[in-house]
């Protein structure tokens, strides 16, 4: 009878355990759908971490590499030297390698432009045109194989830059829609 209640409670309190939905999950179920192509992630898909220890010696070597995919460069912290005080924003350090590509919509004279952290060793895309926009950076094997896509539809007053991308022995380049995702890109060269 003991093993009978025993089983009868498991049960139950797996049955309640299923039940109840956190928190995380259900802010997870209203996240937007994932984007066609696979590995894209869109600004408001990005992991909701803030931030990540590395030691300096990984950050000497290889940057933060996978550690910052999808992240905010400009808010994703990179703590280092076991200091809890230590960190900085990948885009602290930012760099436009590329030339800027002009891209002109309505006359706006906007521009879309690919932003490399040396430090971080990552990529994103970042535009001048303060209306509607969907850019996106995409991160490739030097063989040329497609390994990630970060993009994002910016709208007036929102962050006019993508997430980043580990770029450590990679090339990366960034791209803004010509009249929409689906009709073509003008992008940046490779780098």
């Amino acid at each position: 009878m003991r093993k009978v209640l025993s089983v009868v409670g498991a049960v139950l309190a797996l049955t309640l355990s299923m039940a109840i939905e956190p928190a995380s999950a259900s802010a997870a179920a209203r996240q937007p759908a994932a984007p066609a192509v696979a590995g894209e992630l869109t600004m408001h898909q990005m992991s909701t971490e803030n931030s990540t220890y590395l030691s300096e010696t990984t950050l000497v070597t290889t940057g933060c590499g996978s550690a910052c995919d999808y992240k905010d460069p400009a808010s994703y912290k990179i703590y280092y030297s076991g200091c809890s005080t230590c960190y900085h924003y990948c885009a602290d350090d930012a760099i436009t390698p590329t030339p800027t590509t002009s891209y002109d919509i309505r006359n706006s004279g906007a521009s879309i432009q690919l932003r490399y952290s040396p430090r971080c060793r990552t990529a994103w895309a970042r535009t001048t045109y303060y209306d509607y926009a969907y850019i996106k950076v995409e991160s490739r094997y030097s063989n040329g194989t497609t390994r990630a896509v970060a993009g994002v539809d910016k709208w007036q007053g929102a962050s006019p830059w993508t997430a980043m991308l580990n770029d450590a022995g990679l090339q990366a380049r960034a791209c803004m829609a010509n009249q929409g995702p689906m009709s073509g890109y003008t992008c940046t060269s490779w780098y």
